[in-house]
């Protein structure tokens, strides 16, 4: 501002305001600021006043505390996030063997049958006959076998 103009300003008397004017801005004030609360109340704000006031009451005791355990958190999130694998998952992606895989899988199943011997047919027809049975019926012949000196059926 000008300092010719302030001085001026400070030099002229100061005149007493109307006191109807001041019952005039004292209701406008009162409106406006019944306002403001009507306009609070309609945000949602004026609901959340006693949870805040409650929040308030835990949190100011050690508000310090409070700002380092949040940054705590803070830190723990932000490192979950840059230490995950992003490594894509394979499994949905199985290829089949190559050939050399396939033979010498097949090589090492002709080698053990080899070493077992053909299995004769006399176990091979109990064994077909047990399969062919409904579990249940199973489970009695094996448990019976287990106790009858290990014959199945």
């Amino acid at each position: 501002m000008d300092p010719e103009f302030e001085n001026r300003l400070s030099r002229q008397p100061m005149k007493p305001i109307p006191g109807g004017w001041r019952n005039e801005i004292l209701a406008a004030a009162n409106r406006t600021q019944a306002g403001g609360e009507a306009v609070r109340a309609a945000d949602g704000r004026a609901g959340f006043a006693p949870f805040r006031g409650w929040l308030a009451g835990v949190l100011w005791p050690h508000p310090v505390a409070w700002a380092g355990l949040a940054a705590v958190w803070l830190v723990v999130i932000a490192l979950n996030f840059t230490t995950r694998d992003r490594t894509p998952v394979l499994a949905g992606r199985v290829q089949p063997p190559p050939q050399e895989v396939r033979a010498a899988v097949w090589q090492q199943q002709r080698m053990l049958a080899e070493l077992i011997g053909p299995a004769d047919a006399h176990t091979a027809g109990q064994l077909r006959d047990l399969l062919s049975k409904p579990r249940s019926e199973r489970i009695n012949i094996l448990r019976c076998g287990e106790v009858c000196g290990g014959q199945i059926g």
